[in-house]
């Protein structure tokens, strides 16, 4: 990609600028806010939760300390988000019998029924923003965005 078209047409030279990951990420995410905004609003969800109970939903009795780990927050922010979430009865802390200092989480009956709404609007937006992107795209994509993050997240330790 060297040309950017603007919604009046216009080509803008995009120069090294095609292969810079900050400007095109965020780009990319400025492009795609109002798409999650307006999925975040039919569900009544806040910034974050979409995110934090797929993870739990993959992997449940993840402790909350991975929990923050795998969606870059900290601790603190964590804390606060599953408090929320469990007093809206979506999801659930047990104490662990091992470390009682460990929290394991699960999703509640509520929180399995919003994360299947959630899977079937999200597969319905992908659908419709990857629609001119072949599937062996779309997989190198998602492949290279994931060693990205896993490079990052290891190097940030």
């Amino acid at each position: 990609m060297t040309k950017l078209t603007t919604p009046a047409g216009t080509q803008i030279k995009l120069g090294p600028l095609s292969q810079d990951l900050l400007f095109l990420t965020r780009n990319l995410h400025a492009l795609l806010r109002p798409q999650s905004a307006a999925l975040r609003g039919e569900l009544g969800l806040e910034n974050g939760v979409i995110g934090v109970l797929s993870i739990i939903w993959m992997n449940p009795g993840m402790s909350q300390n991975d929990l923050a780990a795998s969606v870059a927050l900290k601790k603190s922010a964590v804390t606060k988000l599953v408090t929320s979430l469990e007093e809206r009865g979506l999801i659930q802390r047990q104490k662990v019998s091992a470390d009682r200092r460990m929290n394991a989480l699960s999703l509640t009956a509520n929180g399995e029924h919003l994360i299947e709404r959630v899977r079937a609007l999200t597969d319905e937006m992908h659908t419709r923003i990857f629609a001119d992107i072949s599937q062996k795209e779309r997989d190198a994509f998602f492949a290279v965005l994931g060693k990205l993050i896993e490079t990052l997240g290891i190097s940030e330790q």
